[in-house]
């Protein structure tokens, strides 16, 4: 006579086990890059809207969201290249970004981007957004 057998053989278990670890090799990583992506355009938005703030008091009182034309690039170094219309704005924030702030040909729009220089990243565009506030990348 054959005895019943109950529960699972050490190959099963093992089987079980070895599948669970390539399911997580390949899920934890890709987690992770969407927690940082996430975290970039975060820091980005925030960012975005301290210095949007500050060119709106500037347009109230000037007229001109800034020079036509003129550029201003805020580093990760915390060093300002080109024409600083926005000398209290220092990007926040653990991401450490480039932010370039383009004022249009009439001084009455501009655009403004930020963008990981991280080693690797080759300067990628994070964040866009316009004198609207309209959010242009990522794309909402």
């Amino acid at each position: 006579m054959k005895r019943a057998q109950n529960g699972f053989s050490f190959i099963e278990i093992l089987l079980v086990v070895v599948i669970l670890g390539i399911l997580g090799a390949i899920a934890i990583p890709s987690m992770l890059g969407q927690k940082k992506s996430a975290e970039l355009v975060g820091d980005a938005q925030q960012n975005a809207k301290s210095l949007q703030m500050m060119l709106e008091t500037r347009k109230a009182d000037t007229g001109l969201y800034g020079a036509a034309g003129s550029v201003t690039t805020w580093n990760p170094d915390g060093t300002v290249s080109g024409t600083n219309v926005a000398p209290l704005f220092a990007p926040k924030g653990s991401t450490k970004m480039t932010y370039t702030l383009t004022i249009g040909a009439t001084g009455l729009t501009y655009d403004l981007q930020g963008r990981d220089n991280r080693t690797g990243k080759g300067n990628a565009l994070i964040f866009q957004t316009d004198e609207t506030g309209r959010q242009i990348y990522p794309t909402p």
